[in-house]
């Protein structure tokens, strides 16, 4: 009985800390930020940081994490409607470089069930000017 209710209470445990981790912490760091008056670049920036792909994703001059695929050239290599389609179900096309050997399915969260349009539109258009591979180094003040 114990070891069923240990179960229960684990997964609502990792539910909890899931809704929190990648909706309610950023939606209050986005609103710090006044992020609800942005648009394009400024708003794909603030969403990097604080829906965790700077943890996980390399970009040059925004962060150095390995976990995730490189994405300093990522709009060279991928178009708009391509990158957008990696944010909302980035299973739907495995990479084959995470820290040099294929990633693990459900490794990134769905965004397309987190983000609106408006928002996955400032990401692809964040990505598009720094994983352009030559857009310099991100200000985040801006």
């Amino acid at each position: 009985m114990w070891s069923g209710l240990s179960v229960a209470v684990a997964i609502g445990l990792v539910a909890l800390y899931t809704v929190f981790e990648y909706t309610l912490v950023p939606d209050i760091r986005e609103s710090i930020s006044g992020s609800k008056d942005m648009d394009g670049v400024a708003l794909g920036g603030i969403l990097f940081e604080t829906r965790g792909c700077s943890g996980c994703h390399s970009l040059d001059g925004v962060s150095s994490s390995n976990i995730g695929p490189d994405l300093t050239a990522i709009a060279v290599d991928a178009s708009a409607s391509e990158i957008a389609a990696s944010i909302v179900d980035p299973d739907a096309e495995i990479s084959m470089n995470c820290d040099g050997q294929p990633c693990p399915a459900g490794l990134m969260p769905r965004f397309g069930e987190i983000l609106d349009e408006r928002e996955i539109g400032a990401l692809v258009e964040f990505l598009q000017l720094y994983g352009s591979g030559k857009s310099g180094k991100y200000d985040h003040a801006k």
